[in-house]
């Protein structure tokens, strides 16, 4: 099988295991990401297959399933992501990932929690930085409610 070309711009694999066992993230950018999105799901999975066999050198490795992102044809982000501007700093990021109402306010509990690849402070403008907000803000839920309710704590199921 050829090298498809959507491929040819993979910037980025996170491998993340601790929490869901075994979960590849690849980013995919410029036109070969609008290109892909164009594709099926199998016709994408079995690129990513070959990829990954080619990757590890292991022929028989073969991926349970795919989830991707139609990010660039989304009507809501059209393919955008966040930067820091020039003058920005991390404490601009750690201000973005604060919940409502902040921990220096007296009302609780909190209301509206911020996750997404624009709140993580090392990894914003990524995919890994998404889930890792996201399990960053479900953590923070997990532990809120088990302070609340220490007979019985609650457990992650991610």
């Amino acid at each position: 099988m050829r090298h498809p070309e959507f491929l040819s711009n993979v910037s980025s694999l996170y491998f993340e295991t601790s929490r869901f066992g075994h979960l590849l993230c690849g980013w995919i950018a410029g036109h070969e990401s609008e290109y892909m999105e164009t594709l099926s799901d199998q016709e994408v999975m079995g690129s990513v297959t070959q990829l990954v066999r080619r990757f590890t050198g292991n022929p028989t490795i073969t991926p349970k399933r795919i989830l991707r992102s139609q990010w660039f044809h989304d009507p809501w982000t059209l393919g955008s992501y966040s930067y820091l501007a020039k003058g920005c700093s991390v404490q601009d990021v750690e201000n973005l990932m604060e919940p409502l109402p902040t921990s220096r306010s007296q009302a609780q509990p909190v209301h509206v929690l911020f996750a997404g690849e624009a709140t993580h402070p090392c990894y914003y403008s990524t995919v890994h930085g998404a889930l890792l907000s996201g399990q960053r803000e479900a953590d923070r839920l997990i532990s809120y409610y088990s302070s609340r309710d220490s007979s019985s704590p609650a457990k992650s199921k991610l």
